[in-house]
């Protein structure tokens, strides 16, 4: 992607677990809970009658939780409507180009996937999850077939695919870095020491947060797989063997990022199925597109990683008609990155127990609450206010897994929390939500405004989509002037919201704050922002459709 425009992951180990300082809090006894409820349960659906997904394909006669999934990666280029494909350059039309749209979900189709870990969705997830009939994890950019459950202890990392009731692997899905390429160092002279320190200071760290939870899933008996791209090539690639026949491969390479995640325990599952990088380069990058350049270095930098109890079987390239080593053909082919889809013999494991929901709602929606729990007598769920000790409603589960209804006419306004709770009333697990009252918009507001050049900028928002990489950018204004507070229907192009000048993710939140400083990343901008009159946009999903603007601060001189 363009190095002036945000997009992938940044270098840090970020906590996207909105609520976690709400501390534990204390349960009264379930008669109470039941007696004081002002929130009234509507309904209970337990597995026995619960409408999910067909269950998956099992795998021969490798027992009870063996299954064959195929797993796919594929970044969409901009929320996958953003290429023209009469013409190969950037969509100029405000709504996108549906007809490449189409082709992704065409690619999709063709593949058999039954989970895709999509990249560069930009606010597309949910809407190709409707297009396919499919579950969304717009905080991950993953849809799926099955049942996608977004745990608390997951912290924005993994969810969990549950392939039958109480059985599941997990994934995770990673976009790293793309500016500098690695690669392009290499074909301008660099050397193995100046490429070393670039991507460990560029995409290394950007995977450290993956690197600190998945292999505890592998751990407990949970397969994981980590799709991605990744924007560096396989230390699986650059080998003597590859370097003695590839020009652009000057030496041999121990890529950082590969390696990191080979030594925690993750497989390349095309390369297990392909090992020979000279006979079958398999490359991802690139089939050609706008951003694509004449001097191009073609690598495999699109990955569908595994660990844990997985087995691939087979391992395909999708991409366009006539490609090198492309199996699975689309014409005309709708994204400058191929795809790679693998299938996998897995045995599932069992998640830790949950209770989980929709991280926000309208007050009147019916909150859906799923559970996973030890199945004992006794326990049920009970809907609580975050950060206090009042609970509102309780229903008992009657069972291991399934989902219980709540109405939420009545409550006000606020941060709450579902929790499951034993036949002791111990907390077992516990997810934050929050409610608004209908047609309430997103805000964005700053905390003071007026500040002094070289104050930090403090910004906070609520009641944001949440999605993986909504984030906020600070805009110059002229005095007077009009600008539109959101951006709907525009999918393609700027949207008349380029010229951020520094621009911060909201770590998928649906409530939270952050700080404009000399750290934060910059866009046409550069800290410290001059005197003068500016305002904070909130945006969609790493795209340029806005969904809220801060009143108007200035930045005065000391």
């Amino acid at each position: 992607m363009p190095p002036g425009r945000p997009g992938g992951e940044v270098s840090s180990v970020v906590d996207t677990l909105e609520g976690e300082a709400y501390g534990l809090l204390p349960i009264t006894a379930h008669g109470v809970i039941w007696r004081a409820a002002r929130l009234l349960a509507v309904g209970l659906v337990v597995c026995g009658t619960l409408a999910t997904a067909s269950p998956a394909a099992r795998e021969g006669d490798g027992g009870q939780g063996s299954f064959r999934l195929r797993v796919m990666t594929l970044n969409i280029f901009y929320g996958g409507d953003e290429l023209d494909l009469r013409t190969g350059d950037y969509c100029a039309k405000r709504r996108g180009c549906e007809g490449t749209f189409a082709k992704v979900l065409e690619a999709i189709r063709a593949s058999g996937a039954d989970v895709v870990g999509l990249e560069e969705a930009e606010h597309s997830t949910r809407r190709i999850a409707r297009a396919l009939d499919w579950f969304a994890s717009e905080r991950l950019q993953i849809v799926s077939r099955y049942r996608l459950i977004d745990p608390p202890e997951g912290r924005g990392i993994y969810v969990y695919v549950e392939l039958e009731p109480g059985r599941v692997v997990a994934i995770a899905n990673a976009h790293l870095p793309s500016d500098p390429y690695g690669p392009y160092l290499v074909r301008d002279g660099g050397t193995p020491t100046e490429l070393d320190e670039l991507e460990r200071s560029t995409r290394l760290p950007a995977i450290q947060d993956r690197l600190a939870v998945l292999p505890e899933l592998v751990a407990e008996g949970i397969p994981v797989f980590l799709t991605g791209d990744f924007n560096s090539p396989s230390h699986l690639d650059w080998t003597p063997a590859v370097a003695a026949v590839r020009d652009d491969v000057r030496f041999p390479f121990d890529w950082p990022v590969s390696r990191a995640l080979a030594d925690a325990g993750f497989r390349d599952s095309y390369r297990e199925v392909h090992p020979d990088p000279v006979a079958v380069p398999g490359f991802t990058w690139t089939p050609g597109g706008p951003e694509s350049v004449e001097d191009e270095v073609h690598d495999r930098i699109d990955w569908v990683l595994v660990s844990g109890r997985a087995r691939p079987l087979a391992s395909e390239i999708v991409g366009e008609d006539g490609g090198p080593d492309v199996d699975i053909a689309v014409r005309p082919y709708p994204t400058d990155h191929r795809g790679v889809v693998s299938t996998l013999a897995v045995r599932t494991g069992e998640p830790p127990v949950y209770v989980v929901e929709s991280r926000r709602l309208s007050i009147g929606d019916s909150l859906s609450v799923v559970f996973h729990a030890p199945g004992r007598r006794g326990e049920g769920v009970a809907v609580v206010r975050a950060g206090g000790a009042d609970p509102l409603a309780e229903l008992p589960t009657f069972a291991r897994d399934g989902t219980l209804t709540f109405s939420t006419t009545g409550l006000r306004r606020g941060a709450y929390e579902a929790v499951l709770l034993d036949k002791r009333d111990e907390m077992l697990s516990r997810s934050p939500f929050w409610l608004y009252p209908p047609g309430e918009p997103v805000k964005v507001a700053t905390s003071r405004r007026v500040y002094v050049k070289g104050d930090a900028i403090e910004v906070s928002w609520s009641n944001a989509p949440g999605m993986r990489w909504d984030w906020v950018g600070i805009y110059r204004v002229r005095p007077g002037s009009r600008t539109a507070y959101a951006t709907p229907g525009c999918n393609a192009g700027y949207c008349g919201n380029d010229g951020y000048l520094l621009y911060e993710y909201t770590h998928a939140s649906i409530e939270g704050t952050t700080s404009f400083s000399a750290t934060s990343p910059t866009g046409d901008g550069a800290w410290p922002l001059r005197p003068g009159t500016y305002e904070v946009r909130l945006l969609l999903d790493d795209g340029y459709s806005s969904v809220a603007k801060s009143a108007r601060f200035r930045i005065v001189k000391r």
